[in-house]
């Protein structure tokens, strides 16, 4: 019987003998199966697409168009949709060139029909198990690596690819980017998904007794490796000869992800980072781009975060005001997706606007250059967190995260003295 699933499977028959489709048919539509048939290969391919869930069984010789030319056409469609060829005795080694190119498999006329429904579980099994993979892919994705970018885009695209082999992967990006986030998402990806996701600060941690631990650990899950510069050369190679063996022997029972938030090409020419062990992780190497490479997605991103925040909070999204929305396009984000996620947080409880003020209003017009825009942000930032703070400067720069020092420094710089935050008496 064939297998439940939400989106109906569909048993896709292209022969050019009406008696052997109706044949076909019979046997699937007693077995449980949906079939459909076509004596046209070129209607057969009208009716797929990379979400079809089915397979395709087709005699390899066929008038218009042979079975051979099908197959090399549904390929280009979705390389993954199993397509069975059908075979006389004497086209034996046709057949076995299709599997060579890409065909799920092949059988010989007479059909035997418990070996003909057995091959088509297998294909369901498989065809589901690609779809099912690419949903979640695509759910994860829509969840997590907002954006519409042609840098975001790509990224995607390198993490799908990557999601369905069991490479090690590095990950370069800068401080924000969401390093920490694309290694998640690849561990809930991938085949380790059920198993523990491990991080080791190499830093922290450099001994290899602690390495040695950490991998222990992870067992069958997903190791993830910051700071690996700092481990000394001896334990790089330790580990570059460990890795290796696994892959060469085939015993890997885990996936290793090494982040970097400096460029590791620099890290190897400094001699900080061993080649053999660049040479290992740039197999698979996904490079992050800034947020000031995304513009196109700043605003999305930050009402996607807005709304987040909303819900979490569970109070209404405000409305953006326009002179921010331009604020917020004309800043280089050198904290990048994780700075304007904060700013995004603070909006959406009301911080950015002025006490007693709907919008928020600039102190230069938005023709200003952009150091002086940011300088006004900050300003209004730094004015609202002592509003509610009521002045206590330490308790501002402990909302906002900075030593209280730096503050000060910032108020100075910004002509703002605490006791006009003070509540009156």
């Amino acid at each position: 019987m064939p297998i439940e699933n939400s989106t109906p499977f569909t048993v896709l028959l292209v022969d050019d003998d009406e008696d052997v489709l109706t044949a076909y048919r019979h046997l699937l539509q007693l077995s449980g199966y949906s079939a459909k048939g076509t004596h046209s290969p070129t209607k057969a391919l009208t009716l797929l697409n990379e979400h079809w869930n089915g397979v395709v069984v087709s005699d390899i010789y066929m008038p218009a168009m042979n079975g051979m030319d099908l197959l090399n056409e549904v390929k280009k469609i979705d390389p993954e949709i199993p397509v069975i060829m059908i075979t006389g005795h004497g086209d034996i080694p046709l057949a076995v060139e299709a599997v060579k190119r890409g065909a799920f498999d092949f059988l010989e006329k007479p059909l035997d029909s418990a070996q003909f429904l057995q091959l088509l579980k297998r294909a369901q099994q498989i065809r589901q198990g690609i779809i099912e993979q690419r949903e979640a892919i695509s759910s994860t994705f829509k969840e997590h690596l907002f954006g519409t970018s042609e840098q975001i885009n790509q990224i995607r695209q390198q993490l799908s690819q990557i999601a369905r082999i069991d490479k090690d992967v590095m990950i370069e990006g800068k401080i924000g980017t969401g390093r920490h986030l694309v290694a998640s998402v690849l561990h809930s990806l991938s085949q380790h998904k059920n198993n523990s996701l491990i991080i080791h600060d190499c830093k922290e941690y450099p001994s290899l007794t602690e390495l040695e631990a950490s991998i222990a650990k992870v067992q069958n899950g997903t190791l993830v490796l910051r700071s690996l510069t700092q481990l000394s050369h001896d334990h790089q190679r330790w580990l570059c000869t460990r890795l290796l063996d696994q892959e060469r022997l085939n015993t890997k029972s885990h996936r290793t992800i090494c982040i970097f938030d400096t460029n590791p090409d620099n890290e190897v020419k400094t001699g900080a980072l061993l080649p053999e062990l660049y040479y290992y992780f740039s197999q698979a190497r996904i490079q992050l781009p800034t947020l000031a490479e995304r513009k196109s997605d700043i605003i999305p991103l930050f009402r996607n975060f807005l709304s987040q925040s909303c819900k979490r909070f569970d109070i209404p999204i405000p409305k953006i005001d326009l002179n921010y929305i331009e604020i917020l396009k004309r800043h280089h984000w050198p904290g990048n997706i994780r700075e304007l996620r904060n700013l995004a947080e603070l909006y959406a409880v009301g911080i950015i606007k002025l006490p007693g003020e709907e919008t928020l209003k600039l102190v230069q017009a938005p023709e200003a250059p952009l150091d002086e825009l940011v300088d006004a942000y900050e300003k209004q930032v730094i004015e609202n967190i002592l509003y509610l703070c009521s002045g206590r400067v330490t308790d501002a720069a402990n909302y906002l995260g900075i030593p209280r020092k730096k503050l000060y420094l910032r108020m100075k710089k910004l002509n703002l003295e605490k006791d006009k935050f003070k509540p009156k008496s």
